[in-house]
């Protein structure tokens, strides 16, 4: 409680009497340094994938971990911004102008596998998360990490159950991208179906952001390849049963 009340004090300082400009978004740098602290020099000279970036500043700090590579991929309105942001960079990185969910079978195979995923604000504008989520799994190395961060429900009464709030016809706050909002429980779920069998909660909305903690969830989600995806008609079809999310 003592901590919850320190850090909303830190929240209105810094939205109204910091100089500069207060980026409503600070749980990211104690994200990436929760990430680091808990993967040190794990992804030194490894490939990593930064799905919708914003604006930079977590690319930024990947660059720091020493990867071999950084691929970054955003949807075609964001490219102008990005390339602007991008001539920074000091890292081997590559830009993909697309939508990850909508690649053919000779991109997803060029673009080959990750060891670390970065996937923060970006699933609950998609409709097709669990899809989503899989199509992650697939692209992660053996032992690789998936940090991901979303929003989630914001009803009281149905935050802390394991399901989806569905916004249609209109969508969540006439955002048009935002028709399915998890709750973290059902992200968590999700997950595991996928194959992931170490999901690890962060705490990064402790610091400066503790007005976002019942609004949105961030974890660390670890990969291991002895660990399969979940099925379903399994009863009817043994080893043939459908991976859930894998569908075509």
């Amino acid at each position: 409680m003592i901590q919850y009340f320190i850090s909303y004090l830190k929240y209105l300082i810094n939205r109204f009497f910091n100089n500069k400009e207060y980026d409503l978004f600070e749980y990211r740098k104690h994200l990436f340094n929760e990430l680091n602290e808990k993967y040190p020099k794990k992804f030194d000279n490894k490939r990593i994938l930064e799905i919708g970036p914003r604006d930079g500043l977590d690319t930024y700090r990947l660059e720091k971990l020493n990867p071999n590579e950084i691929v970054i991929m955003d949807l075609p309105n964001r490219t102008e911004e990005n390339l602007k942001w991008m001539k920074d960079l000091n890292v081997n990185h590559e830009y993909i102008e697309a939508n990850f969910m909508y690649m053919s079978e000779e991109d997803y195979k060029k673009l080959g596998n990750f060891d670390l995923i970065w996937f923060t604000g970006v699933i609950y504008h998609n409709p097709e998360q669990l899809r989503f989520l899989f199509k992650l799994y697939q692209h992660l190395n053996s032992d690789g990490i998936l940090v991901l961060e979303s929003s989630t429900i914001r009803s009281m009464f149905l935050r802390n159950k394991n399901l989806v709030q569905i916004f249609y016809p209109d969508t969540y706050r006439d955002t048009q991208t935002i028709s399915h909002l998890p709750s973290k429980l059902a992200i968590k779920s999700w997950l595991e179906m996928v194959g992931f069998n170490k999901i690890t909660d962060s705490q990064c909305f402790n610091y400066e952001n503790i007005n976002l903690k019942n609004k949105r969830y961030a974890c660390f989600a670890e990969k291991d390849i002895k660990e399969e995806g979940k099925s379903y008609y399994s009863k009817q079809f043994g080893e043939n049963a459908y991976l859930i999310g894998g569908s075509s």
